[in-house]
């Protein structure tokens, strides 16, 4: 198991402890800061609090009145971690580095999840049947485990974290278009252009070919990256696209996407115009894109706003069927299409398996059981879109056609035979001197080859993980 160094945790904790000092003093108070343990009558199991969670909780407990979610909020104590932090820090980076016992039950982002399992600060969840991997959706499991040898004697990926829902980034494209032209979904870049240059020039009322993220970019650049055989990082997290594979890669998906500028990809000027929030889902739902990159949950905003547009139709989608979702683009040659998973999974703070271990065990399985249960994904389903993580909650979303739109997405992007998930690099370093960098390449500050050097060289000098 890789921990993290005394040195590390002295510079994360300096980090994160002015913004998160208020979380450590409610931690603390939770946890008696070494006060004598409560009796195991009293003991009750805390949680990072989520707004979604307990909205779903609500509805099985008080209007389903489902016998196992009575008295949720008496049996688990929620912890409220405020919104700006989840943002902006890792706020429980504070807690798991000084081995806190509390909250006992994080709901943790993907690349979270892979950074906190390799630490050492996750429990194994399948040995302790807490939940079998066996039980998700092929392409979701692999991104929720890590390998764990010291504390399994093996090599082999162990799950410490389970996911209510697949979330992760695709294409949408105009379906109607596409059809109305006799061209298919793209599968690779090259096809992507031919479709745009067919059909741009006899739509009018299209302005682009392909939008995709100006905040963020990263985040929509790795699955691009992934299907050129590109990495950015090894196995243990370290910089790796300076090497001679990666680094063509990396030059070769930026060139790639600058020479689609203007006509496909929006010039440096435009692009200004997305970097406002909520501006690419607008322009795709105003009729102005032919593509569209982004989270497979904007279909429920999709389906809201073509409500709202019906009352008076003006240059606006009035019907979902016009919309399309398929994996995005790969190189041609490359075997495999990728998205950049962007669910959430609930884990197990390893340090609070302590004394009583065989009662924290069996009250945390049972609240993950609980948050990530069949009938909890399946009205996660029915409400949001959101697409569930377990096979048993597809089957009855299929099978009773509660949401025609999340089976599509499922069936027709994360479930594609070539389709793999995979969650971007745990550091938050790599992302952030990434994402600086490698967007300047399509607002023509820098050249690719200049933005890689750029990026590789601030790596490579001295500053926190």
């Amino acid at each position: 198991m890789l921990w993290i160094s005394k040195p590390e945790k002295a510079s994360m904790i300096r980090k994160y402890f002015p913004a998160l000092a208020g979380l450590l003093v409610t931690l603390a108070l939770l946890g008696g800061c070494g006060a004598p343990p409560e009796p195991a009558s009293s003991h009750i199991l805390t949680y990072t609090y989520d707004n979604d969670t307990r909205k779903l909780i609500q509805i099985l407990e008080k209007q389903l009145q489902l016998s196992e979610y009575q008295d949720f909020n008496r049996r688990y104590k929620g912890l409220i971690i405020p919104q700006s932090l989840l943002l902006r820090f890792e706020p429980f980076v504070l807690a798991l580095s000084t081995e806190s016992k509390i909250p006992a039950v994080l709901l943790l982002d993907a690349p979270w999840v892979q950074r906190y399992g390799v630490a050492g600060w996750l429990y194994e969840l399948e040995t302790a049947r807490f939940f079998s991997p066996k039980a998700l959706a092929p392409p979701i499991a692999e991104a929720f485990s890590v390998t764990l040898p010291q504390a399994t004697g093996a090599a082999d990926k162990r799950l410490v974290a389970v996911p209510p829902y697949i979330k992760g980034n695709i294409l949408f494209y105009r379906k109607d278009l596409l059809k109305k032209h006799g061209v298919t979904a793209p599968r690779t870049w090259d096809e992507l252009r031919a479709v745009c240059r067919k059909i741009m020039s006899r739509e009018p009322g299209l302005k682009y070919g392909l939008i995709l993220h100006m905040t963020n970019f990263v985040n929509d650049f790795y699955p691009i990256l992934w299907g050129y055989g590109g990495e950015v990082v090894d196995a243990e997290g370290r910089p790796a696209f300076g090497e001679p594979q990666n680094w063509e890669a990396c030059k070769a998906a930026l060139e790639d996407l600058k020479s689609m500028q203007p006509d496909i990809i929006p010039g440096p000027e435009q692009l200004k115009l997305f970097t406002k929030n909520e501006s690419l889902r607008q322009s795709f739902f105003q009729g102005e894109a032919l593509f569209m990159i982004n989270w497979n949950t904007r279909t429920y905003n999709f389906r809201q706003l073509i409500k709202q547009c019906l009352a008076s139709p003006n240059g606006c989608l009035t019907d979902f069927n016009q919309i399309g979702v398929a994996p995005i683009p790969c190189k041609q040659g490359h075997p495999y299409r990728y998205s950049n998973i962007g669910s959430f999974g609930w884990g197990v703070n390893r340090f609070s398996v302590g004394p009583d271990r065989l009662w924290v065990i069996n009250r945390a399985r049972e609240f993950i059981q609980l948050v990530t249960h069949k009938r909890f994904q399946v009205l996660n389903a029915e409400m949001y879109d959101h697409v569930p993580s377990l096979r048993d909650a597809l089957e009855e979303v299929k099978k009773q056609n509660l949401n025609p739109v999340v089976m599509q997405v499922y069936d027709q992007a994360f479930a594609e035979e070539d389709m793999r998930l995979r969650s971007r690099p745990y550091s938050r370093r790599v992302n952030n001197v990434l994402e600086k960098h490698l967007v300047r390449v399509l607002f023509r500050e820098i050249q690719p080859e200049e933005a890689l050097l750029a990026a590789l060289k601030e790596l490579q000098s001295p500053g926190p993980i």
